[in-house]
């Protein structure tokens, strides 16, 4: 208590199944609580100076898994801004082994400690997203911002261009960050936002957290990439099917047909538009180890984020409560004049 998780705190205990498929509890294995996240909104009228500022609480489910040598740690956020963050943060002990004899530099890895080498590698996760936005039936799009053919006459004119994704073939997509690339779900049965007057949506912005990463690296025939072909694009889409559970299919390591899962379901190339769909998104770390990472490694992070967009009427935070941290005291030790918070 008070480590994993902060503050005012419920736990929720998860049945799982051993290798034998026996059931078995693990208690306070998800914590529920809420967090702190800085400055939500924030304005100084700047012709009276006159200030207003609102915290931002976020309600967080999380919980800790250890994979061998590694922890993940998964935290959902829900967010007074109406937005939902699924964000990933990696720890534990990274992947060594001993130089081979002979070795000086390690050709695929990194030296971290002497004789010991950390290999290269990347985490690949994937995220089924079962949309409904304002119903059942939805459409995906995908939004890049690109200067426009003409620039306007100062020649700094850009904006969103939309492509409506139609089928499973063409929403096999990667993420463009020179073009700011996101992809909008919206609304096809008629519901609107009264302001814009255009379908009700949610926007999914990839790496909110953490650098933009890279989809799968490994060679196209390596037997990575034919069992995780899901991870080589960050989106995908299909029509909703409760049999579609897992992007890389069932038993995976077990599996001896190779593009099971996402690659399989799209052959048929199905139309997706204005229909019940699951939205996958894969993400992932590239991770090149560094002495900093030995013995254990501080948490890296990665993480995305659902926004609303053109959802609701307005800032759904503009109605808060102005609050004062009563926790919080102002610096009275330091030489008065000497520091910006010593007292007046």
């Amino acid at each position: 208590l008070g480590c994993d998780c902060l503050g005012h705190i419920h736990y929720f205990d998860a049945a799982l199944n051993d290798s034998q498929g026996n059931p078995y509890v693990v208690k306070k294995a998800i914590c529920m609580h809420e967090e702190d996240d800085g400055i939500l909104w924030k304005h100084v009228e700047y012709r009276n100076g006159h200030n207003e500022a609102r915290r931002a609480r976020e309600l967080v489910i999380s919980k800790i898994c250890t994979v061998v040598n590694y922890e993940y740690l998964i935290y959902i956020r829900f967010k007074l801004s109406g937005e939902i963050e699924y964000e990933i943060r990696l720890s534990g002990e990274l992947s060594t082994n001993a130089l081979s004899a002979g070795e000086d530099t390690p050709q695929h890895g990194v030296l971290v400690a002497p004789g010991v080498n950390a290999q290269i590698h990347q985490h690949m996760f994937c995220a089924r997203l079962d949309m409904a936005v304002d119903g059942t039936d939805n459409t995906v799009s995908e939004i890049d911002m690109v200067t426009k053919d003409d620039g306007g006459p100062l020649g700094n004119v850009f904006g969103p261009v939309e492509t409506v994704l139609k089928t499973e073939g063409q929403a096999k997509r990667v993420y463009d960050a020179n073009k700011a690339r996101y992809w909008k779900i919206a609304n096809a049965t008629g519901k609107v936002n009264h302001i814009t007057q255009k379908p009700t949506a949610y926007k999914l912005v990839p790496f909110t957290k953490g650098p933009a990463q890279p989809p799968l690296l490994t060679a196209p025939d390596s037997a990575v990439s034919q069992k995780g072909n899901f991870a080589t694009a960050h989106t995908w889409v299909t029509p909703h099917d409760p049999k579609e559970r897992f992007p890389a299919g069932e038993y995976t390591p077990q599996q001896l047909e190779l593009h099971q899962g996402l690659p399989k379901w799209i052959q048929d190339n199905e139309s997706i538009e204005g229909k019940p769909v699951v939205l996958w998104h894969a993400f992932g770390v590239t991770h090149v180890p560094r002495v900093e990472d030995f013995p254990v490694m501080n948490c890296e992070m990665t993480a995305f984020s659902l926004k609303p967009d053109g959802f609701l009427s307005g800032n759904p935070a503009i109605d808060l409560p102005p609050e004062t941290n009563q926790a919080s005291q102002l610096n009275t030790t330091a030489a008065a004049g000497s520091d910006c918070c010593a007292a007046k």
